[in-house]
């Protein structure tokens, strides 16, 4: 970990739990902050943009709460033979879709502990999620389960984790389709100190 990283983490003790994870398949994920207070835009400060994701699960008073995923750092072999994991590039983004898939997959060991979990069902095996471009701030997205029958939170996971993982702010609408034909339509909207989000429209 690099010397700036260190610093940007002991700056956020007082505002978040950090804790470690295993690797996540192939998407090289190996580590997980679990944001104790405020919302998306209280993380920003210590945030990294190339290597970090935000993923949002459901807080034990019901509201969501944003994860940290950190993207691990290609590992290169230097002149004498030892592994450097600081000089190789930085991992490729992760792709929107795959971050969707990640919060499907559900809360980690780790995230669970510190008391978080999901309101989101498992995606339907082998249907892909499908994001379209943004244009004029909104997105429309495919998603691999029904809508019909989610809850406010539910939504609000799918909606804040699409909408950040398109935008460093989060300040897009996502139209949302799922396998059941239903529609549904939100901002994440999360302000500076807030852990809530505003409803997404049905």
């Amino acid at each position: 970990m690099s010397v700036a990283r260190m610093r940007r983490r002991a700056a956020a003790v007082a505002a978040a739990l950090v804790l470690g994870a295993p690797l996540l398949g192939g998407c090289g994920i190996p580590e997980t902050d679990v944001i104790e207070a405020g919302g998306p835009a209280t993380v920003q400060a210590f945030l990294t943009r190339s290597t970090d994701l935000l993923l949002f699960f459901r807080s034990p008073d019901g509201r969501v709460r944003p994860v940290i995923r950190t993207v691990k750092v290609s590992t290169v072999t230097v002149g004498d033979g030892s592994a450097d994991a600081g000089s190789g590039p930085p991992a490729a983004p992760v792709a929107p879709e795959k971050i969707v898939m990640m919060l499907l997959a559900g809360p980690h060991e780790e995230d669970r502990a510190a008391g978080l979990d999901t309101s989101l069902p498992a995606a339907l095996p082998g249907v892909p999620v499908r994001i379209g471009a943004a244009t004029a701030g909104r997105v429309t997205t495919r998603v691999p389960l029904a809508l019909d029958g989610l809850d406010d939170t539910a939504l609000r996971q799918l909606t804040c984790t699409i909408a950040y993982s398109l935008d460093v702010d989060g300040r897009i609408v996502v139209e949302m389709t799922g396998q059941d034909g239903a529609s549904r339509s939100g901002a994440c909207g999360l302000a500076p100190g807030s852990a809530g989000a505003d409803a997404v429209t049905r």
